[in-house]
């Protein structure tokens, strides 16, 4: 090797999910349509050092940001959702993932097959403004709200990526976020972290039986979409999955890696304080239960059967109360937290 980097492709070429997609993939994206070429898996390539052990400061990170392709809001947030009651729902499948929502005494639905071409639903929930957020590059999805003394803000895509996760910005400052860590890496709010809720990812079928009175994010959006289709892949019943989802390297460069797991392996990521936790999905499903400890607080991770997903716990005193948790592929918690711990 000349130690020259070979020219990166951008999200229009690399969306063929590791040979299963063939052909081009036509999206339509800032009312243009945009052809995203087939492209065979290849390994990514690291952006700058990350000291071993040590988790990439946040100018590592800004400076690590590539771009993905579509240019900024080219792939447009969803700023005015309408819900529609379960009944109504004819567009979703059983087997379609959604992602499910709790919150204020509100239960909605955001369907995956929505989500995958917008990323970001700037909603208002029991009265609170909330980003409902969702990376199908590192399969992570996300609630955020405005952290106390930072006024209301609301989220677009800058188009670039950081650890092949989604970069986000808010409208009322620029500052930018990583969709991942929560935190502002660049702007004038570097260095807040925001508030985040967990989300339930399972199925249509499973949320609905759960929560019959749920509400569900519609595919009127006002923009013209092929809700239905998904560039990437595809989701079956857990932990089945085609395409990018399935296996092989991460697109697009991440600052370090591991071969601890799999890349594209699920794990549930937990922040407690200032240590991170990764525990193997497939460990919580074949266990049940899984205790842990992190940063002094006690966790348990269990199974969901009627929902068929984990959830972590955390004691908080004399209380179990959700822990900030979140499913994510392996390469992309690693690559923002290599100082985390492992249960396998």
């Amino acid at each position: 090797m000349n130690g020259q980097r070979q020219p990166r492709r951008d999200r229009r070429q690399v969306i063929k999910g590791a040979g299963v997609i063939g052909g081009v993939v036509v999206l339509v994206a800032g009312g243009g349509v945009i052809g995203w070429q087939a492209l065979s898996d290849r390994p990514s390539e690291p952006v700058t050092a990350v000291q071993p052990g040590q988790d990439p400061s946040l100018e590592a990170l800004a400076g690590a940001a590539v771009s993905g392709g579509p240019g900024k809001d080219g792939i447009p947030s969803i700023d005015r959702p309408r819900f529609i009651p379960a009944g109504d729902a004819d567009f979703l499948a059983d087997d379609d993932p959604v992602f499910g929502l709790e919150y204020r005494g509100e239960v909605r639905a955001y369907p995956q097959l929505v989500l995958v071409w917008h990323e970001i639903v700037n909603d208002t929930v029991g009265g609170q403004p909330l980003a409902v957020t969702y990376c199908p590059l590192t399969g992570t999805v996300i609630g955020f709200s405005s952290p106390p003394g930072v006024p209301k803000l609301t989220f677009g895509t800058t188009g670039r990526l950081v650890n092949s996760n989604l970069l986000m910005y808010d409208r009322q400052t620029g500052s930018e976020w990583p969709q991942l860590l929560g935190t502002a890496v660049s702007g004038p709010l570097k260095g807040k972290q925001l508030d985040t809720l967990p989300l339930v990812w399972t199925t249509w079928k499973q949320w609905r039986a759960a929560h019959p009175d749920t509400q569900v994010l519609s595919t009127s959006t006002g923009a013209l979409r092929s809700y239905g289709s998904d560039p990437y892949g595809s989701y079956d019943s857990y932990p089945d999955r085609s395409g990018y989802y399935a296996g092989g390297r991460p697109f697009f460069p991440v600052l370090t890696s591991s071969d601890r797991f799999s890349d594209k392996d699920v794990v549930i990521g937990v922040r407690v304080g200032k240590e991170r936790l990764a525990i193997h999905k497939d460990l919580v499903r074949k266990a049940k239960t899984v205790h842990s400890e992190l940063a002094g607080t006690e966790l348990v991770a269990r199974w969901d059967e009627r929902l068929d997903t984990a959830r972590v716990l955390q004691r908080v005193g004399d209380r179990w109360e959700p822990a900030d948790h979140l499913d994510s592929m392996w390469f992309a918690w690693y690559a923002f937290y290599p100082s985390t711990q492992v249960r396998q």
